[in-house]
């Protein structure tokens, strides 16, 4: 058993070790770098009384994510290497707790194993591992994997601090709930007392969210029951993609986006023959039941909080479907493939995990690459989301941070012409105004782009 811990921790750090020496970048500089709070480690209370992002429309509020980036800087400093390693060393934490919870749940050593690996070296796992920022959904799913561990063990106030110190880091941690549910019914139980309980710890942390930041979750739900009813029918398809990412991530990029005005029919289509394979497997075979609602129910119990019931807005008809989304999630997914894969013929076996392992290890590396820097991060960006006026924005900053002129002025104008056609087809006020604000940034940036220009353009002829 410690040799299949110390194994995890090896290829853990090795998936992710060359992206520790990579820089801030894009948010890591605005909650790190350009926080004027973040070297006082006293007054913490007050990290508890304002929001993390104001008058924007996603609002959040995580004020145990600010205390931590306080402690990591007071340890740290300005070097985002020591950031980096603590997203690796957290990772790989929350890779050993799956593998004792899994083997509490049920899966075999090997199993339970081969989940964890996977889990820990992935691909899709780099948007939340080598961003610095990207602790967010580490130290929130550490609260929810600990917080499982203890209610497992009937540590229920255990249970409860470990869910608030989630949901306090990211409001994605309300999964727990369901969660929490899912692993009670695949194992043939039920728990109402408990569940009703962390639902209205859940409850209570929605309430100070709203009181300190303003914003209310029915009312985001129910703001445009036209785009709420884009956003549901949506979900097959952002499913489906989610899917394929798992299993086929050759596209894995920064700010992923999926337009709610496009067709869903294909998505339908395939999702009801999913659904009744998924049923015939579950009454052909009865000894595959607990696993797959273990499996499926955990891929859509994590999934829940940003499927855009709630709306995750980018830009326009843009919902965020990000790739850091899938951190958890994807574990549901491992335990359906891994146990299906244990039934297979031992020669099949070894050359499957053979080639699962060292494809994730290259391509984990290789995705690293990306965030070593804005330029390379956001042009890869733009080769996947040509239309999003903020990446384009995103983009042309760099160029220009980077002495890039002619580029940037490209992109500038790029970007002013998608968000000024955004801005006269915006219904509401709270959205035109989004959108002007950020015509309003673009035209600021975009004449320091243009005057930099004429004074190396004056330079030149001069000499």
């Amino acid at each position: 058993m410690p040799k299949a811990y110390l194994a995890l921790v090896l290829l853990g750090l090795l998936a992710f070790f060359n992206a520790i020496r990579h820089p801030f970048v894009h948010d890591d500089v605005v909650f790190i770098l350009e926080n004027p709070q973040i070297n006082r480690l006293d007054q913490w209370d007050k990290a508890f009384a304002i929001s993390a992002a104001r008058g924007g429309i996603n609002t959040y509020y995580r004020p145990v994510l600010e205390i931590l980036y306080r402690f990591e800087y007071r340890l740290f400093g300005p070097n985002p290497s020591g950031f980096h390693f603590f997203n690796c060393l957290v990772h790989i934490v929350n890779g050993l707790l799956l593998f004792s919870l899994l083997q509490r749940l049920g899966l075999t050593q090997a199993a339970a194993w081969g989940v964890s690996l996977l889990f820990l070296i992935h691909p899709v796992q780099t948007e939340a591992v080598s961003c610095i920022s990207g602790i967010s959904n580490l130290w929130m799913a550490l609260g929810v994997l600990l917080a499982l561990h203890a209610y497992l063990n009937r540590w229920y106030v255990a249970s409860l601090c470990c869910l608030a110190m989630a949901c306090f880091s990211k409001e994605q941690a309300v999964m727990f709930l369901p969660l929490m549910m899912v692993i009670d019914i695949s194992r043939g139980k039920n728990n109402f007392r408990w569940w009703g309980s962390a639902l209205l710890a859940i409850l209570v942390f929605l309430l100070v969210r709203g009181l300190v930041t303003g914003s209310s979750l029915v009312r985001d739900i129910m703001f445009s029951p036209g785009e709420l009813y884009l956003r549901l029918a949506a979900i097959p398809r952002v499913l489906g993609m989610d899917l394929r990412l798992i299993f086929l991530p050759f596209d894995l990029h920064y700010y992923r986006s999926t337009d709610i005005l496009q067709s869903n029919s294909l998505a339908w289509g395939l999702a009801l023959p999913a659904v009744m394979g998924l049923y015939l497997v579950f009454r052909r075979w009865p000894q595959t039941r607990s696993t797959l609602i273990l499996g499926v129910g955990w891929f859509l119990a994590a999934l829940l909080p940003v499927l855009n019931i709630a709306p995750l807005i980018n830009e326009y008809s843009f919902i965020l479907t990000a790739e850091h989304f899938l951190y958890l999630p994807i574990i549901g997914i491992l335990i359906i493939a891994v146990c299906a894969a244990e039934h297979f013929s031992k020669p099949w076996k070894k050359v499957a995990i053979a080639i699962a392992v060292s494809g994730c290890l290259f391509l984990t590396w290789y995705q690293n690459t990306f965030w070593n820097g804005e330029i390379v991060l956001f042009e890869r960006m733009m080769r996947f989301e040509p239309d999003f006026g903020r990446g384009h924005l995103l983009l042309a900053q760099a160029y220009l941070a980077g002495g890039r002129l002619n580029e940037a002025s490209v992109h500038f104008a790029k970007s002013y012409a998608i968000m000024s056609g955004y801005a006269r087809k915006a219904s509401n006020k709270v959205a035109k105004d989004f959108y002007l604000s950020f015509m309003k940034q673009i035209l600021f940036d975009w004449a320091r782009c243009e005057r930099a220009r004429r004074m190396l353009y004056v330079l030149g002829h001069y000499h």
